[in-house]
């Protein structure tokens, strides 16, 4: 309730695993619409997934009907782009740029390090260089002062990668925060039309946010101050994406009079389960201190066993599961056997089959990264961008028309030669020697 109604000022939410922050964030966001403190379109609400952006969605519906629509509500990528989409003529890009997936980001890169005679086997090495620099918020050069001589091959190829996604009028994921960012810093027309617009901003999963998404949402926040960050320092898990669960602490110092609350109830669990969560937890150090509690006393107790290896984890779940079923009442459908990657599921694909239980695997290719939706999608962007040159190379010879790599070579290095776009390129190639 504390936090539904705390309205003016930072505020810092620590809440702990189920333990209803995404009620406390709608109810909150209802609050100040039903109070008439600001109008839907001045409420921002960053969330982690599109899934949790499209729940949030749901539930306002449900409390405030059609003014949902005017509100921000969305992963900070999304942000992002449509900030962009806005200027992005003022950090060098058209409007019309394009967005490259991990996949269009590996064919590019992999096309630089054939340009620049590098070894295509350390690709996911400099990928995992440029990311790092980006989600830090450090150019090439930065990031070889910051780092030394070690990087200094990665951050050739960092320039040279960022110079052809330039060329290409796109952006990777990580080049959506940092223009935004950029933009808000040197332009004072969007950045004062943002920090006017959002009076009050909501960031959920705070603990997952890296460094530049820190620096954005203390920007836009400036102005009003009134920042509801909701986290949790003992779920941070993606610093090898990176995530700095310092923020939590950082927003703590920075954000002047903020107030900490904290959600320790769950509604998830059994004490079983908690009791264990507590005890594992407790041995960190440098967390806020909380101890999750619920009045769902009893529950099965948690179970832990070593096995030498994979056949052995395998027959040791299955034959779990078969006895849930025989003695206890369990349907199989009851039961899911979760892993780390999906190379994992083969030896209890093969132990099920064994014992003649149905499974089904949930993992395998996106509909978005199948080979012909890439391929529609492609033209779709050249349409809207005929710069994007990942995109025109992907489908130049889709379907076959007759142009192999070696064509495709002679019209880049015809393109190099005349500084134009491999899509000019093309269209006056038949005015050419080529």
């Amino acid at each position: 309730r504390e936090a539904v109604l705390l309205t003016e000022g930072p505020v810092l939410l620590i809440a702990g695993a189920g333990s209803g922050k995404t009620r406390v964030l709608t109810h909150r966001i209802a609050y100040i619409v039903e109070k008439r403190l600001a109008f839907p379109s001045q409420i921002l609400a960053i969330t982690f997934t599109n899934k949790a952006a499209a729940e949030m969605k749901e539930r306002l519906y449900d409390m405030l009907t059609d003014d949902v629509g005017e509100m921000w509500i969305s992963p900070i990528h999304s942000m992002c782009v449509r900030m962009l989409r806005r200027f992005a003529e003022k950090v060098g890009f058209l409007k019309s740029f394009s967005i490259y997936s991990e996949v269009d980001k590996d064919r590019v890169l992999k096309r630089v390090l054939d340009d620049m005679g590098l070894d295509a086997d350390h690709l996911k090495d400099y990928k995992w260089h440029i990311a790092n620099a980006k989600n830090n918020n450090l150019s090439p050069d930065q990031y070889r002062e910051e780092l030394g001589k070690d990087v200094t091959e990665a951050c050739r190829v960092y320039a040279r990668y960022d110079a052809e996604l330039k060329k290409s009028n796109a952006m990777d994921f990580d080049d959506l925060l940092i223009y935004a960012y950029r933009l808000l810093c040197r332009d004072e027309e969007a950045r004062e039309y943002y920090q006017n617009k959002f009076r009050y901003i909501h960031v959920d999963e705070f603990q997952d946010t890296n460094v530049i998404q820190y620096e954005l949402i203390r920007i836009l926040g400036a102005k009003w101050n009134n920042v509801f960050a909701v986290g949790d320092d003992d779920q941070s898990i993606y610093a090898f994406r990176g995530a700095v669960v310092e923020n939590v602490f950082r927003f703590q110092r920075e954000f002047s009079g903020c107030r900490v609350l904290k959600l320790e109830q769950n509604y998830r669990s059994t004490q079983k389960i908690l009791d264990v969560a507590n005890l594992v937890i407790s041995k960190n150090a440098g967390r806020m201190s909380k101890k999750l509690w619920t009045r769902n006393e009893g529950g099965t107790p948690v179970v832990i066993r070593a096995l030498q290896d994979e056949a052995g984890e395998a027959a040791y779940a299955v034959h779990e599961i078969n006895r849930l079923v025989r003695e206890e009442g369990f349907r199989y459908s009851d039961c899911a056997v979760l892993m780390r990657v999906n190379a994992l599921s083969r030896s209890f694909e093969q132990e099920c089959l064994k014992y003649g239980i149905s499974t089904r695997v949930y993992g395998g290719f996106k509909f978005f990264e199948r080979k012909e939706i890439k391929d529609a999608v492609s033209y779709l962007r050249l349409l809207c961008n005929p710069f994007d040159e990942e995109s025109l190379l992907r489908v130049i010879n889709t379907p076959k028309r007759g142009l192999g790599a070696g064509a495709v070579d002679k019209l880049r290095a015809f393109a190099a030669e005349r500084g134009e776009s491999l899509f000019d390129a093309l269209l006056s190639a038949e005015q050419s020697a080529l």
